[in-house]
């Protein structure tokens, strides 16, 4: 990597690190949620909680193919697997929305319904951090070769599950 790349993946690095504190809370709040009497017993709330914590995975995902690609390890795996993790986090911040708006609707505590405010109020954090952050990936790939990358990726994955007729299944 030359300076640029590197300033450029810097500038990455620093929107993803000041994303934790956002992330952090969002996983406090979706666990608050999920534990309280009100609302544990809501139909989704676990696929809901598994969502989140996909967004957290993603985050973190992303922020560790950063920090090695300032080593040698910087090379085409390590690249896609940036874009993945950086895929994770957009593709279950969505599946986290909807399916916060179906646990909301099966709860009705005062206290509660406050906490799923809150968390809708995060949850709009972070589709402005993940706009920022797209912008860093996009800026330090180059937003042609990002793209292409991400359609590698998806590409990727349609390959690696297989329909037997009875069910779709991973290889």
């Amino acid at each position: 990597m030359n300076d640029d790349e590197r300033q450029r993946l810097l500038d990455w690095w620093n929107t993803m690190e000041a994303a934790k504190p956002m992330v952090r809370r969002l996983m406090s709040l979706i666990t608050e949620l999920r534990l309280h009497p009100q609302s544990s017993h809501a139909d989704g709330i676990i696929l809901f909680y598994r969502a989140a914590s996909e967004v957290s995975y993603g985050y973190a995902g992303v922020r560790g193919c950063i920090r090695r690609a300032f080593t040698s390890e910087y090379e085409e795996a390590l690249r896609m697997n940036m874009v993945n993790c950086h895929r994770f986090a957009d593709r279950f911040s969505v599946d986290t929305r909807v399916l916060l708006e179906r646990v909301a609707k099966q709860i009705t505590g005062k206290d509660v319904l406050q906490l799923v405010q809150r968390i809708r109020e995060t949850l709009r954090e972070n589709d402005v951090m993940l706009e920022e952050i797209n912008k860093k990936a996009n800026a330090f790939f180059g937003k042609n070769t990002f793209q292409t990358l991400q359609k590698k990726m998806k590409e990727s994955n349609k390959l690696s599950v297989v329909d037997t007729g009875l069910g779709v299944w991973d290889k």
